[in-house]
């Protein structure tokens, strides 16, 4: 029994010393309850957050774009991801004002707030804060990007306008995420419709009725259906050529006694 004590007091003197560091505590705030619930990050992003984790250390992207930062958890993540692979940086888009999609709470402190978890966590050199519309920051934007992450404006033509201006730097086998894409399976909830005040700002989500847009002229995804929704996308019509047309196509790839039949 008290060996038993004593190993999880070494246990947890060794975690708290690790939380100590910037690398550690940087994973923990963003990545592992309860320490994620102790930053007042005022996020939607949810347990999509371990998907955009999980995302870029197996892509391993050069260029992320991310589309509405708020006060910067996804931002992070993306960050935080990059930093582990030792490569790839975070370009952080957001005007930084108070809309109808900010999060509660944040009461336009968004910038302050995300530059000075960067800043804590050491991620700025993974991360450039570029403060402005997505249609600002696309006029003049030049590289080509590996990661577009789009939480910004969730009207229709906020999503729709945020799609188009980056999908011509898009990299060949670029893929595309967009947050909040589940939130109509979300108006009622038990049986019984959400608040008024929430219905309204759901029946403004103009994002799952521009996936199904894009579904429609071919493009294909997957969805992650937890609250509100994550859905990466393949952003060429179609989606991924598994065999080149240049490579032959088998006659039959079922056995000699299959064809038979």
């Amino acid at each position: 029994m008290l060996r038993g004590r004593i190993a999880t007091m070494l246990q947890s003197a060794g975690f708290f010393l690790l939380r100590k560091t910037s690398e550690y505590r940087a994973f923990t705030d963003v990545l592992v309850p309860p320490y994620s619930t102790n930053v007042d990050w005022q996020s939607g992003l949810g347990d999509a957050a371990f998907a955009l984790y999980g995302l870029v250390r197996t892509q391993r992207p050069n260029v992320v774009v991310e589309i509405g930062s708020a006060r910067g958890r996804s931002t992070c993540v993306l960050a935080l991801a990059c930093r582990k692979n030792g490569a790839g940086r975070v370009y952080a888009i957001d005007p930084h004002s108070i809309n109808p999609w900010t999060e509660i709470g944040t009461s336009g402190s968004t910038e302050a707030f995300l530059r000075e978890r960067l800043s804590d966590y050491h991620l700025d050199e993974w991360c450039e804060v570029i403060v402005g519309t997505s249609a600002d920051a696309g006029k003049s934007w030049t590289r080509p990007i590996d990661l577009l992450f789009i939480d910004g404006d969730h009207s229709l033509n906020g999503v729709r306008a945020d799609f188009e201006m980056f999908h011509p730097w898009l990299a060949p086998n670029a893929l595309v995420v967009f947050h909040d894409t589940a939130w109509s399976y979300y108006a009622v909830r038990d049986g019984e419709p959400q608040p008024g005040d929430l219905r309204e700002k759901l029946a403004a989500m103009g994002v799952p009725q521009y996936l199904e847009t894009l579904k429609a002229h071919g493009y294909q995804s997957v969805t992650l259906p937890l609250v509100p929704g994550l859905t990466i996308l393949d952003p060429q019509p179609g989606g991924f050529v598994f065999v080149p047309r240049s490579v032959a196509k088998p006659a039959s790839i079922l056995p000699e006694t299959d064809r038979r039949l």
